[in-house]
């Protein structure tokens, strides 16, 4: 169980905050655990008497000690319900915290993280967590806590009878609590390896879910299927495994409850021979014994899912709770004139061949730049440093003068707008989308702004023709909407946002000619009094840029106006030479090129 010591202190963490409900479940437990002895012993008593008294006497001897039965008979039926009632409050309240701590801790994690996890895994995980966390708790308090403190009453109870019956349930418990935690150890492991593989098909089973045209198109249906299945076959071996130690387990722990049976009815036997024992002793002992075995043995029966449980959350808690790359900062990022300083970074993934060594570049404020380079050249990694996605090993970023790795990630990213090139939406509605943009994207207020800023994008009138309008859901990732129409709507978003730092990933690539011409100077307006980075394979889109750096293999080899990198005769002139010439191909099958700003 040491392994599992991550998955009990979250556990204890989770309900600590709730001590008045749990209060009350440990007043259900303490009285089920006197009742579980009490009612036997009351009964014993009234046997006892029953068959002491004389017939005439009885009603008079006896009805005290009935009608003190028939209260003990009903009284647990109303105690239940004050569990009932504290599992009604705290069950959502402890679900509340899990997916809020949860939630908040994973989206602090860097990009990479989320690259290198299924989103199908991690809310698999989340939902693990705050769906088995309150059955476990349920196992431990009326499961393990009851059986102990039923154990401890029982065996003093016991004791009015005789000892030979008190302290053989306390060994034959000792026995059986030994036996659990060993099987606990024996299938621990095998539980972790089952929820690891169960983490891996439904990973997949998303992964193939969330590209189905891909698996379509591809004709890849049974491939889907037979890698599915592959990683299923697995998982079948490693269940049925350990099904068949908990056959064995709990055919062995049957015969020890029979064995400690057994022994209890030829003790009573003998001892009521010697005239030890009474009959109503006999009730009494049999009475306790079976309601004990009962709670035990359904004790053990949910061990089982109990054990798969603790390794579910065991193994949700190793990828929730890898620690955060990108440490949060303290201060809040304050932006006056939108100035981006590079002092000597370095930079690698993952400490690969580095993409940057001792880079330094300063971005005045209000300058539109653009970055160009062939794919993997660094362009991309330049900016998402900017975005603090993942940081710096070595030197500084600056932005007015403020280190970003001391500043809080909310605020900088409040600080910058971007489009990226193939941006993704929520399945919520257009208007949700757009208003995303906005601090106050919740409020009926901004509607009209998201309609303004639609408008800019020139996505309002597709979304008017809409059956549902700005209420249209789009989709999961905007599966409804065309590349162009997504790529609009995060135009519109940059509109309503109108940070004073802006980021353009080819933010037009999937616009049509006409659309794209349409859009040209509402862009041009949203840069304006911004600064600007621009990524573009177009190079035509950059000729009226204040500035263009051009990447190769991490360095900037070229830093100017477009006159003046193309009288360099250069690495961008060799690019501009080539994109010229597939231009003019494209003019001479009738696709007129474009120019954006």
């Amino acid at each position: 169980m040491t392994k599992n010591r991550a998955a009990l202190s979250f556990l204890f963490n989770s309900v600590k905050p709730f001590k008045f409900y749990l209060g009350l479940h440990f007043f259900v437990i303490i009285y089920g655990a006197i009742d579980i002895s009490l009612w036997p012993y009351v009964s014993k008593v009234l046997v006892d008497k029953l068959s002491a008294t004389p017939r005439d006497q009885i009603i008079s001897e006896v009805w005290p000690t009935a009608l003190l039965l028939v209260i003990l008979t009903i009284l647990p039926g109303l105690v239940l319900r004050i569990c009932d009632y504290s599992w009604a409050k705290v069950t959502p309240l402890i679900k509340k915290k899990i997916i809020s701590e949860s939630m908040s801790y994973v989206m602090g994690h860097s990009h990479s993280f989320f690259q290198n996890n299924f989103s199908g895994a991690l809310s698999s995980k989340i939902r693990d967590l705050f769906t088995i966390t309150p059955k476990m708790l349920n196992v431990i308090i009326y499961g393990f806590i009851k059986v102990g403190l039923c154990v401890i009453v029982a065996f003093f109870t016991l004791l009015t009878v005789h000892k030979y019956f008190a302290f053989g349930l306390i060994i034959w418990a000792g026995l059986f609590i030994f036996m659990a935690i060993r099987a606990a150890k024996l299938t621990n492991r095998m539980s972790l390896g089952i929820a690891a593989q169960q983490t891996r098909i439904m990973g997949n089973i998303v992964d193939s879910l969330s590209n189905i045209n891909n698996v379509k198109l591809f004709a890849n249906s049974d491939f889907e299927s037979k890698r599915i299945a592959t990683f299923q076959n697995k998982y079948s071996r490693l269940f049925e495994r350990r099904g068949i130690f908990l056959v064995k387990f709990f055919t062995l722990h049957g015969l020890t409850f029979s064995l400690y049976f057994s022994g209890c009815v030829a003790l009573l036997i003998w001892l009521y021979a010697q005239n030890l024992v009474t009959l109503g002793d006999f009730l009494m002992i049999f009475t306790i014994n079976n309601w004990i075995i009962n709670d035990m043995w359904n004790t053990t029966n949910q061990m089982q899912s109990f054990l798969e449980d603790l390794g579910t959350v065991d193994q949700a808690l190793g990828i929730l709770k890898e620690p955060l790359k990108i440490k949060d900062g303290s201060n809040e990022l304050q932006v006056t004139k939108g100035e981006i300083t590079f002092e000597n970074v370095k930079f690698s993934y993952s400490g690969d061949q580095p993409i940057f060594t001792e880079k330094s570049v300063t971005i005045y404020p209000g300058q539109k730049v653009g970055l160009v380079g062939h794919s993997g050249s660094g362009k991309s990694t330049f900016v998402n440093l900017i975005l603090r996605l993942f940081d710096v090993d070595g030197g500084r970023i600056l932005i007015d003068g403020q280190d970003i790795s001391e500043t809080t990630l909310n605020s900088l990213h409040r600080a910058i707008g971007t489009i990226p090139q193939d941006p993704s939406l929520f399945h919520r509605s257009l208007f949700e989308n757009i208003a995303y943009g906005s601090e106050n994207a919740a409020q009926t207020s901004t509607r009209q702004e998201a309609i303004e800023a639609a408008k800019k994008a020139h996505a309002h009138k597709f979304i008017e023709k809409l059956p549902g309008g700005y209420s249209s859901l789009v989709g999961e990732r905007g599966i409804k909407l065309s590349g162009g129409q997504r790529q609009r709507i995060s135009i519109a978003r940059a509109f309503l946002k109108n940070a004073p730092i802006l980021i353009l990933d080819e933010a037009t690539s999937q616009l049509d000619s006409i659309t794209e011409n349409l859009i040209q100077e509402s862009l041009k307006n949203l840069m304006r009094n911004k600064t600007a980075l621009v990524i573009a394979h177009r190079l035509s889109t950059l000729e009226i840029m204040d500035r263009i750096l051009v990447f190769d293999r991490g360095k900037i080899v070229e830093d100017g106006t477009h006159e003046e990198l193309m009288l360099m005769n250069g690495t961008y002139k060799r690019l501009w030479s080539a994109q010229v010439t597939g231009e003019l191909t494209n003019q001479v099958e009738g696709v007129k090129a474009t120019k954006l700003f």
